[in-house]
């Protein structure tokens, strides 16, 4: 499915006062506070820990982590796209569009060496 389709029919779904920029902005950040909230708790639980920037199962884990727990991260994931294909709608832009852009300013950044710095002002 291309980024445009996706926003075209996730947007059929969209009730009328949620479609403003100030409630796909902040539930967005909803969205991502829930991801992060799921996975924190299981850290605190001892189930999960995040190990060279990795989310790794512990050996309690194995055991502990709830049988839902992937599958309730994943539709988190989706709830978090579909509210920031909303915020890009509210903008008046196609999803592909922003989309496209990052990937040329990361080229850019990777070809101009600054893509670990603050490359952003390239001049392409």
């Amino acid at each position: 499915m291309e980024l445009n389709e996706y926003q075209q029919k996730a947007m059929t779904t969209c009730m009328a006062s949620c479609d403003n920029f100030a409630y796909m902005m902040l539930n967005l950040v909803g969205e991502l506070g829930e991801f992060a909230s799921k996975v924190a708790k299981q850290i605190r639980k001892g189930n999960l820990d995040i190990d060279s920037n990795e989310l790794r199962v512990t050996a309690k884990g194995m055991e502990e982590l709830p049988a839902d727990f992937l599958p309730e991260l994943r539709k988190e994931a989706g709830d978090m796209i579909w509210q920031l294909s909303g915020l890009i709608h509210v903008m008046g832009w196609d999803f592909e569009d922003p989309a496209a852009e990052n990937l040329e300013k990361l080229a850019a950044r990777k070809e101009a060496g600054t893509i670990d710095g603050d490359g952003d002002g390239i001049i392409r």
